[in-house]
């Protein structure tokens, strides 16, 4: 893409037509105090945009227009082993399959005629706030979240379509921690997704074979049609911007929740914040450090507790996850996955994980947040004599 001087005319240039630049634009037009903010988005429009994925969230404060958008919706949803079957329902939060079309389709009506489109520019930094949702590098190493998933149509009726299935841990688990989510839409439809958690992603015959299994395994199918095919990779990690002089939203902006990979209800929560900080101060007044935090830091150090746990003790992950469900009821556990736990729900959720082994995890992760800023400080120590020098 052709790099531009700012724009005179603009305000504000958001680089990225994906869910998180194109769900800023829409949230600048709908809000009357910030619907004179003069925008220009550049980059093409995201292939999800035509290209079906799905995208899961709860339907939690804030997130009831974005629901109604959903394909569908589930008050009751499960986490199975091979030893239990935790089952949750919710009254108030229930669990939402969106299609990234429908989504991104609904953005761009919104914004048409509104905020000025250069699908071939990138901006140049200038007085202007910019805003940059390109996707960032993967870390080194990092525990990734990668899967394949189908939608299919079985040849009998064998699913419960009130049942959501978040994780079932009965498939193979040599190469990682590795579950089956799957979507009911109906007694004979269904998306089946193989997801493994673990630094290295695997050749697509694995995840395909695993779904096969699966169905074989504990669904009377009857046998099946593939009706839609998709695929991703979403870092379970703390990712650095693409650029740090941008105020970075979206997964760039690290509204990917760490120990989970929920991301649409972040980018959603980031966006909200975004546009009323805009609409009290203004586009002037933003910088990266001003940008509202999508996700707290305080559930970002759980994260990264839990992260080491599991990434060092794969073989304990299904009963960690087995065990959250457990310690809450259907809405706590929708209100903690979606960033909105209070003091009971982290209460609970911590008197029922296995002490000793969560307390080493504390230790060590506290120990490398010392020597990386142990680190820091050296550095910054080097710097400052080579200036002195």
């Amino acid at each position: 893409m052709t790099r531009t001087a700012p724009r005179e005319w603009a305000d504000l240039s958001i680089i990225g037509a994906g869910c998180a630049g194109l769900s800023l634009a829409r949230q600048l037009v709908r809000t009357e105090k910030t619907s004179g903010i003069k925008a220009c988005l550049h980059g093409p429009v995201s292939p999800a945009a035509t290209n079906r994925h799905s995208w899961g969230f709860w339907a939690t404060q804030g997130l009831k227009e974005q629901a109604k958008l959903a394909r569908q919706s589930w008050q009751k949803w499960q986490i199975i082993t091979a030893e239990q079957k935790v089952t949750q329902t919710a009254d108030a939060h229930p669990y939402c399959r969106l299609d990234s079309r429908e989504w991104l389709t609904h953005c761009l009506d919104i914004i048409d005629g509104h905020i000025k489109q250069e699908p071939d520019t990138l901006p140049t930094p200038g007085t202007q706030p910019i805003f940059d949702s390109r996707p960032p590098a993967l870390p080194n190493g990092a525990m990734l979240q990668h899967f394949k998933g189908v939608e299919i149509k079985a040849a009998r009726p064998c699913f419960s379509s009130d049942t959501a299935i978040l994780m079932d841990f009965r498939c193979d688990q040599s190469r990682g921690i590795h579950f089956i989510y799957l979507l009911p839409y109906s007694s004979t439809e269904a998306l089946v997704e193989s997801t493994l958690l673990s630094p290295k992603r695997q050749d697509d015959e694995f995840y395909s074979d695993a779904i096969k299994t699966y169905l074989e395994t504990y669904w009377a199918t009857g046998g099946w049609q593939v009706c839609h095919t998709e695929q991703g990779c979403i870092p379970m990690a703390f990712v650095r911007p693409v650029n740090l002089d941008y105020l970075a939203i979206g997964a760039n902006g690290g509204c990917v929740r760490p120990s989970s990979g929920y991301a649409f209800a972040f980018i959603q929560k980031q966006t909200d914040a975004i546009v009323d900080k805009l609409a009290r101060s203004g586009p002037a007044l933003l910088t990266p450090a001003t940008l509202p935090r999508p996700i707290s830091r305080f559930d970002l150090f759980l994260d990264g507790v839990f992260l080491h746990v599991i990434r060092h003790h794969p073989e304990q992950a299904a009963e960690l996850f087995t065990r959250i469900a457990s310690a809450l009821s259907g809405d706590e556990f929708a209100r903690f996955m979606s960033g909105l736990a209070d003091f009971k729900i982290y209460a609970k959720l911590i008197t029922a994980m296995p002490i000793g082994l969560f307390l080493a995890a504390l230790w060590n992760v506290h120990m490398m947040g010392r020597d990386h800023a142990d680190k820091n400080n050296l550095s910054k120590a080097d710097v400052s004599n080579r200036d002195k020098e």
